[in-house]
C-alpha cells in the first residue's frame, strides 16, 4: 500500500460485507463507479465482486486492481501504523441486521490471537452508535471512535460513554464542540483535511488526528509548517 510509504500514524479505510460474508475494503454507499450501477457490496457475492474492475475508475494503470479484504490488511499491524476501520452501516442494512453481523466478524477477526499485540493499534471506527456499542459488549479492549456529521444533538454524542474518540467532518467542527468533547476526555479527530485551510483549522482547534486523501501532501504540509514554528 502505498501510504505506508508516507510518514503518516495511521490508514483509515472502510469494510462491507459481501452477501456471502466476505469482508472487503469500499468506501462507496454502491458500487456505480465501477459499472455496476446502483448494486451495493451486500448485494454481491464474493466471486461476483471480484469479476469488477475495482482501479480502472481512478486511473487506468490501476486497471485490473484486485479486491482487498481486511484478512488481506490486518499483517500490516506489524509494520507500525494504526489501523483506523470503519464499520460500514447503511440504515437499510441496520434494519435486516446485515450491519451489525457484519460487526460481529469484524470483530471476531481483529480479535484473533495472531493480532492480540497490536490491539492498540487498532480504533474502529462507525457513524453507527449502535454498531459501537455492540464492539465494546465484544471487545471491551479495543478504542471507538463516533463518526459524525457535525449536525448531531450534543445530548446523542455524549451519551456513549464507552467512546475513545469523536471524529467530526472538518467543515462542522466548531470549538463549543471540542470543549464538550475535552470535558468528557474524548481524543478529537476530523476529516477530510484536504487543503490548507481546512488542516490550518484543524490545528487552531487543537484536534489530535487529522484524516486526509491526501497523505503526501500533509505531511510536507505539516512538515514545512513545524519548520516554520522552530525559526
Amino acid at each position: 500500500m502505498r501510504a505506508l510509504n508516507y510518514p503518516i500514524d495511521g490508514i483509515e479505510l472502510d469494510v462491507q460485507m459481501s452477501a456471502d460474508g466476505a469482508l472487503v475494503l469500499y468506501h462507496d454507499r454502491t458500487l456505480f463507479r465501477l459499472g455496476a450501477g446502483r448494486k451495493r457490496i451486500a448485494d454481491l457475492t464474493f466471486s461476483q465482486l471480484q469479476q469488477l474492475d475495482w482501479g480502472g475508475w481512478f486511473h487506468p494503470d490501476f486497471s485490473r486492481e484486485p479486491l482487498m479484504t481486511l484478512d488481506q490488511l490486518l499483517p500490516l499491524l506489524n509494520r507500525g501504523p494504526r489501523l483506523l476501520i470503519e464499520i460500514k452501516s447503511h440504515p437499510s442494512e441496520q434494519t435486516s441486521g446485515h450491519a451489525y453481523r457484519l460487526t460481529e466478524k469484524v470483530i471476531s477477526m481483529v480479535t484473533r490471537p495472531q493480532y492480540s499485540a497490536y490491539q492498540d493499534r487498532l480504533l474502529i471506527l462507525s457513524f453507527d452508535a449502535r454498531a459501537l456499542s455492540m464492539v465494546h459488549r465484544l471487545a471491551p479492549q479495543l478504542n471507538l471512535v463516533l463518526n459524525l456529521t457535525g449536525l448531531e444533538p450534543p445530548e446523542v454524542v455524549f451519551k456513549n460513554d464507552f467512546l475513545w474518540a469523536i471524529d467530526v467532518a472538518i467543515s462542522k467542527l466548531t470549538e463549543p464542540l471540542v470543549k464538550m468533547a475535552r470535558n468528557r476526555d474524548y481524543k478529537i479527530m476530523t476529516y477530510t483535511c484536504n487543503g490548507p485551510r481546512q488542516v490550518a483549522k484543524a490545528m487552531r482547534l487543537g484536534i489530535d488526528a487529522i484524516i486526509s486523501d491526501r497523505p503526501g501532501w500533509l505531511t510536507k504540509y505539516l512538515g514545512r509548517k513545524q519548520l516554520h514554528q522552530q525559526f
